[in-house]
């Protein structure tokens, strides 16, 4: 994965003043690099949950990467958004959510979750883990409504890691997701 790393830029204190902005745009704009990325995070999905039936993924170029996942696994992909930016179903949900530079608002479909899914949360960057988290307190929102079985598997993957923010930490001690259910292709 070294060589996917040198695709990578990084751009100090975006989108505000003492945050330093992961850019993984150049790793997607080569055929090359982007193939392999959907390849091998395909391949480790697949490995990790086997029965794996929807990707979950975070806007914005969560949806990118996400959606490619999903379509090289023939399995089924469910957009997490912004608030506003779903049409007002009756089956939205929305939660607010701290991040490293503030807070913001997800929404998600329930209704685009089918009883029998086991998932996978998908994001391009895991930071500090807030907007991951999120995202699985909605998937047991959907349990407690009944859109998910009790028991459905929720997994988490991630094209990059930034391991000094401590996001996979933060995870296993707020989701209880066990560490060989969350996987990220660089670090």
């Amino acid at each position: 994965m070294q060589n996917l790393k040198s695709y990578l830029r990084q751009l100090a204190n975006f989108p505000q003043q003492g945050v330093v902005f992961e850019d993984i745009n150049p790793l997607l704009s080569n055929a090359d690099t982007f193939k392999k990325v959907i390849d091998t995070l395909s391949q480790q999905i697949a490995k990790m949950l086997p029965s794996v039936s929807k990707i979950v993924a975070i806007e914005a170029r969560g949806f990118v990467v996400g959606g490619a996942i999903a379509r090289k696994l023939e399995v089924g992909f469910v957009p997490v958004r912004k608030k506003g930016k779903l049409p007002p179903f009756e089956s939205v949900r929305k939660i607010e959510y701290s991040l490293e530079y503030g807070s913001n608002i997800l929404e998600m479909d329930f209704s685009l979750l089918n009883f029998e899914d086991n998932i996978v949360i998908f994001d391009d960057v895991l930071a500090t883990g807030g907007t991951a988290e999120a995202v699985f307190k909605l998937l047991l929102e959907a349990k407690k409504e009944g859109f998910l079985q009790p028991n459905a598997s929720i997994n988490y993957a991630f094209l990059l890691e930034i391991e000094p923010l401590k996001g996979r930490q933060y995870l296993l001690k707020n989701t209880y997701i066990p560490d060989n259910q969350i996987f990220s292709l660089i670090q």
